[in-house]
């Protein structure tokens, strides 16, 4: 879930030149963030943790109240190291800040997928 355009077309990109399916969804509401999830069944999600008009973590937490246990991997701009041990504390898989490695985040990726 990412809403800046450019980096979500170079990730999808680059993780699906590696084989991987990628379903890129840009969501208003946690809600959305939910349903999507709900919907596509993925297998690992990235979350950007400051999207338009709401919060990323916000979303993790409405996914988590739901029962879903897919795990989740957030990306952040934000330099705020309390933000990103807030983030752990609660469960994320693992806190990437961005710029990023797409190499990098990729392999945290399949990681958390067993691939």
């Amino acid at each position: 879930m990412e809403d800046e355009h450019d980096i979500a077309t170079f990730m999808r990109a680059y993780f699906r030149a590696s084989g991987t399916e990628v379903v890129h969804v840009d969501p208003t509401s946690p809600a959305d963030v939910a349903k999507a999830v709900e919907t596509h069944t993925p297998t690992c999600v990235l979350l950007d943790l400051n999207l338009r008009g709401f919060n990323g973590l916000a979303a993790y937490r409405e996914l988590r109240a739901a029962g879903v246990r897919t795990p989740v991997i957030v990306v952040t701009a934000d330099p705020n190291p309390a933000l990103r041990r807030t983030a752990l504390h609660e469960g994320v898989a693992a806190v990437v800040r961005k710029p990023f490695s797409v190499r990098e985040l990729y392999a945290l990726v399949m990681a958390q997928t067993g691939d």
